[in-house]
């Protein structure tokens, strides 16, 4: 490995600064196998191909190869095909504990996120399983087309979420059963961290209800509260009536369908038909492909009405048109009007962006917020645009909708996914149980 740090790398980069020289190097590779691979970059990048079509699908995958790769070459020095149980062992602990070597790690490289001395933090519980799933998921697939003469994730046992290496636990000063009870309690605060990732039906009448209040000017800044410039409580001019218009028809159409950002991001106005007396939006989604067709979303009427002032704002006609196969849901603003010219609406925006707009708007109306309820205003300080997702969810379970009609709603796959927005109606249902033995216990002679 060379001493030399190396720029940003990109994949290729990384999986080739350890190319297999020998067999002995290469482990379990086996020449002349079924993907007709001789590297590999090329047995990755066929595995992405063929299990990786939908497009976040493929960034996340990349997401995970990028620092596994990183892991392997320049902390391990070993090419993906050589890797050993050992290694894959050492990279879950990793994943818990991150640190970089002294030399040849890539300039500009950052797989985790930092804290404010600029060290990197681990991942969540719930992360370190998705990497895991990932590369457990690629070595499957170049074990079973012969690429690879032995899969040594095969030799691992499932993910505790308690891995972590004997040097990192004497640099803690940790026994193993310490870090143990260390990583359980996290898994309490995470878990009780992401259940909070939605607004109560109070907080959301009220956020509906902010849109038109008389204390909203819209003079939001266009900062958010984590950026570093400095700009973030600076006034500004108030939001334009189109820009108010998109935000009001982000905010509500989100919420209607459930909408993830990037699947808003890329929507286009005839995606929005009649259906008898209903809108329906039609989305090929997480986990479906253009083959698999269409999901069909149905909308309320608050999203359509703040879609449709959004469209007047553009300058188009009250309701989506079948023809508008290149007009978008969500686009830039409008050039400025010029005399005697039409409005024209502007290109898509990006899935960042959407949620950037969201989180401007949010933070806006948190000041407020909390002059009703300090809670409030905290969650509104920490939303994103993935909260109407998660709220919509929230909203069907305490509306005692059924797990399999939520499921549907949200385009989950798996209802196991689903289940998890009805955990208070399974505590209410286990506390009546509770309740029935209390209550036998109250009404039994006394012996």
């Amino acid at each position: 490995m060379s001493d030399k740090t190396m720029p940003i790398a990109s994949l290729a980069v990384l999986l080739k600064s350890q190319e297999v020289s020998s067999d002995a190097q290469s482990g379990g590779l086996v020449r002349g196998n079924s993907l007709g691979a001789n590297s590999d970059h090329e047995a990755v990048m066929i595995w992405l191909n063929t299990h990786a079509k939908n497009p976040h699908t493929r960034k996340a995958y990349l997401q995970e190869l990028r620092r596994f790769a990183a892991f392997m070459a320049h902390l391990r020095g070993k090419s993906l095909a050589g890797a050993t149980v050992a290694d894959l062992e050492a990279f879950r602990g990793w994943l818990s504990a991150p640190y970089r070597p002294e030399h040849g790690w890539p300039i500009g490289f950052v797989p985790f996120r930092t804290d404010d001395s600029g060290q990197w933090q681990g991942l969540s519980l719930g992360s370190r399983r998705r990497a895991d799933t990932s590369i457990r998921g690629l070595y499957g697939f170049l074990h079973a087309a012969g690429y690879l003469e032995a899969n040594p994730f095969l030799q691992l046992g499932k993910l505790t979420g308690e891995e972590i290496s004997q040097e990192e636990l004497v640099r803690r000063g940790l026994t193993v059963r310490e870090y143990a009870l260390q990583q359980r309690r996290q898994a309490i605060r995470d878990d009780s961290l992401g259940q909070d990732k939605a607004f109560s039906f109070e907080l959301w009448r009220w956020l509906r209800s902010f849109l038109d209040a008389p204390e909203n000017t819209w003079q939001i800044s266009a900062n958010t509260s984590d950026d570093t410039d400095g700009l973030a409580g600076r006034a500004s001019s108030p939001w334009s009536f189109e820009r108010r218009a998109r935000l009001r028809c982000i905010l509500l159409f989100s919420y209607a369908a459930a909408s993830r950002r990037s699947e808003l991001a890329e929507a286009t106005m005839n995606a929005i038909v009649r259906s008898g007396t209903r809108w329906v939006w039609k989305v090929v989604g997480k986990g479906r492909s253009a083959a698999d067709g269409p999901d069909r979303v149905t909308l309320d009427d608050d999203a359509m009405n703040a879609l449709q002032e959004y469209r007047l704002a553009r300058g188009l006609s009250s309701w989506p048109e079948s023809g508008e196969f290149e007009v978008p849901v969500i686009a830039k603003l409008s050039p400025k009007r010029r005399r005697r010219a039409t409005l024209k609406t502007g290109d898509c925006v990006t899935a960042g962006y959407i949620n950037l707009e969201l989180r401007r708007f949010f933070e806006f109306a948190a000041v407020f917020a909390a002059s009703v309820n300090p809670a409030w205003g905290h969650s509104l300080q920490q939303a994103a645009s993935h909260w109407l997702r998660h709220t919509r969810g929230s909203h069907f379970a305490l509306g005692h909708v059924s797990l399999a009609r939520t499921a549907e709603q949200l385009r989950h796959k798996d209802p196991r996914t689903t289940s998890r927005y009805y955990v208070h109606m399974k505590d209410e249902e286990r506390g009546e149980a509770v309740d029935a033995v209390s209550k036998l216990l109250k009404q039994w002679p006394n012996g």
